[in-house]
């Protein structure tokens, strides 16, 4: 299996923080926030305290995790067109271009994404719903856009919107997410997307951080045994204040950060930059994602 050039990034947890998605934006942008080690968990850290400016965040401490790689992106090294952005080493490509999308991108004419300068898509398989019941669903155009994009030479992963709140109902979402592909191989990986509801009321909204963590290792443990290699999609707010990343440290991150550079301080595999981009082929916008390895036909 090819091993992802930026591995998953690690991130410190905080059990009072109040968490968003990655569109929210912090009212005080300037303030000065310290992460500390949550009571409901055990947190490895080297005792050094790391200040940085986060997009999202604003400037803010961490207590930097034991054993976690940090991010050696080499931020001059991004460039851009109107579409995409890239990333060099030592003047050669080091990354790939790609999407995600769901049914709501409607029909799809993957021959022009391909043209467009797609090379990899990230599909949604399902979800969980977060009332109550926490009913499964699955995409109905998962396997359609998938098929789809494989016949237009556009390498294909997926992510499954989760709203666990129990080890029991992670593994669940991953046994449906091999309940949807059935028998189809993916170039790229499963990702875990579990996500803080904001403006609503929502089933996981008492989940603690050391549930959080134990439900992504839950599922990701399951899709691993299934053939698929795991990845944690999240922003930056809850890889340090929800995630004890150093629980979560072989798998990949898929992360989440509109702006022009990434500042998120550990590793991670995969970045989605934007939410508004216009795709040849795809009615509407799409979001944009850059992964920084050569990681298709990983197994």
């Amino acid at each position: 299996m090819k091993k992802f050039i930026y591995m998953f990034l690690p991130a410190l947890i905080i059990c009072c923080a109040v968490l968003y998605g990655c569109s929210n934006s912090e009212e005080n942008s300037h303030s000065s926030l310290q992460a500390t080690a949550s009571t409901d968990t055990t947190v490895k850290t080297t005792g050094e305290k790391i200040h940085m400016n986060d997009s999202t965040l604003g400037e803010i401490w961490i207590t930097e995790l034991d054993g976690v790689p940090v991010n050696n992106l080499d931020n001059s090294n991004f460039t851009s067109d109107n579409t995409f952005k890239y990333y060099n080493e030592k003047g050669n490509p080091a990354s790939s271009e790609g999407i995600d999308i769901s049914s709501y991108s409607g029909d799809i004419d993957w021959k022009k994404v391909k043209a467009s300068g797609v090379d990899f898509a990230m599909i949604r398989i399902g979800g969980r719903g977060y009332g109550d019941d926490g009913a499964l669903y699955a995409d109905d155009r998962a396997v359609e856009y998938i098929n789809g994009a494989k016949e237009a030479g556009v390498k294909v992963g997926g992510y499954f919107f989760s709203q666990a709140i129990s080890t029991q109902e992670a593994v669940e979402e991953a046994d449906y997410v091999k309940t949807i592909l059935g028998d189809i191989k993916l170039d790229y990986p499963v990702a875990y997307d579990w996500e803080i509801i904001k403006d609503d009321n929502a089933r996981t909204d008492s989940v603690s951080a050391t549930q959080a963590t134990e439900c992504a290792r839950a599922f990701c443990d399951k899709v691993k045994e299934y053939g698929y290699t795991p990845m944690i999609y999240s922003p930056s707010k809850e890889l340090y204040f929800k995630y004890d990343l150093s629980r979560l440290a072989d798998i990949d991150i898929w992360y989440c950060e509109y702006a022009d550079v990434p500042t998120f301080y550990y590793q991670f595999s995969m970045w989605q930059y934007s939410t508004t981009a216009t795709i040849d082929g795809i009615d509407g916008q799409v979001d944009l994602n850059i992964c920084f390895t050569n990681v298709a036909d990983y197994d």
